[in-house]
């Protein structure tokens, strides 16, 4: 750089030759430094965008801890009751029962804390959620449960993520036409390709809320956008007597 500007010097400020050495003389300069400079903006929009989807990721996973925390203390006190009600009559239901809860409570404190765990444990939490549902409503609901064991083994899943809907139909499910709730879960696995559709009766006036399983339609979508992106498709429908969800996963 000392050297151009001895030139210019040399040759007048303005001289045709002067000029000529200030452009190629700033070109060389600019030119080794425009590298460095877009490396630094790189790194820099990299590093703000590992840092929002950490703190996203930190958020959804204290989502996931309270949601596994919970559990519906409302649902664990009528399930409770149930089987006490149940023991007193010296119904068999109520060892059935006892099975079902102590499982489900294994998963959400020991299973589930890893960030992948086998499908075919997440579907028994269902099927075991499910099968307490169905001692609550009693009569009054026909409850519908599908899945094909030798489809859900060997494939791994986020754990948790198919709860919030499930949770929800059973929360919401209102008496159809015939006097009755209607609750329909079914399970497919086509290889790493899962498909869960739930489906619950509801009537005109009883609207069913926004909020899925207590962290709400949005968070559920963010955790799958988070864990599944460009993996997943999630289809809700609000129809006058019925409301479904149908989650497609690519598991790999």
């Amino acid at each position: 750089m000392r050297t151009i500007t001895q030139g210019i010097v040399a040759d007048g400020a303005f001289g045709k030759n002067a000029m000529h050495r200030l452009f190629r003389g700033s070109w060389g300069y600019t030119s080794s430094i425009a590298p460095c400079i877009v490396a630094k903006l790189v790194l820099d929009i990299i590093r703000h965008i590992t840092r929002t989807l950490r703190l996203e990721k930190d958020r959804l996973d204290m989502e996931l801890n309270f949601l596994k925390s919970q559990l519906n203390p409302h649902f664990l006190f009528n399930t409770l009751n149930n089987i006490y009600m149940l023991s007193l009559k010296g119904a068999e239901q109520a060892s059935d029962l006892i099975l079902h809860l102590s499982e489900m409570m294994r998963y959400t404190l020991y299973d589930s804390d890893m960030p992948l765990v086998e499908l075919q444990d997440d579907v028994a939490f269902l099927k075991n959620y499910t099968e307490l549902e169905r001692v609550r409503y009693g009569a009054k609901a026909i409850i519908i449960f599908e899945y094909n064991e030798e489809e859900v083994g060997n494939q791994l899943i986020s754990p948790l993520l198919m709860f919030p809907f499930v949770e929800n139909a059973f929360k919401y499910s209102h008496v159809g036409n015939d006097g009755k709730c209607h609750v329909s879960i079914k399970i497919r696995a086509n290889g790493p390709l899962l498909t869960m559709s739930v489906i619950n009766s509801k009537n005109s006036v009883n609207n069913v809320p926004k909020e899925v399983g207590g962290i709400g339609q949005a968070n559920s979508r963010k955790r799958l956008e988070l864990l599944y992106p460009g993996k997943h498709k999630l289809d809700i429908r609000d129809e006058v007597d019925t409301y479904s969800v149908t989650l497609s996963l690519n598991l790999n």
